[in-house]
């Protein structure tokens, strides 16, 4: 069995801060950090993860996602979450996803 595992690297893990509209006149700040995939490629592929809060962004480290950010759509297809649910990768599953 294979995971999706997603590393917060050291030196990359600061969030960047950005504004967004909600509506005609409301706005929110939003917290987008950089985090990279290990998807099969030669490379790992980087993406960004959206927090609402600077101290929801994830310290440097390995993660996988909880089974808490998939959801039966409207469809009955499979979709993510918006807010996904990362856990710390744990080493038995670092070894299934190499």
């Amino acid at each position: 069995m294979s995971l999706l595992i997603i590393e917060i690297v050291k030196g990359h893990e600061q969030p960047v801060p950005r504004t967004v509209q909600r509506g005609t006149d409301k706005q929110r700040d939003v917290y987008d950090q950089r985090a990279y995939m290990y998807n099969g490629g030669a490379f790992p592929q980087e993406f960004r993860l959206s927090f609402d809060a600077h101290t929801d962004c994830l310290p440097v480290g390995k993660y996988v996602l909880d089974p808490l950010s998939f959801q039966a759509g409207r469809w009955g297809d499979l979709e993510l979450k918006r807010n996904l649910v990362l856990k710390p990768a744990q080493p038995h599953e670092l070894s299934k996803a190499s």
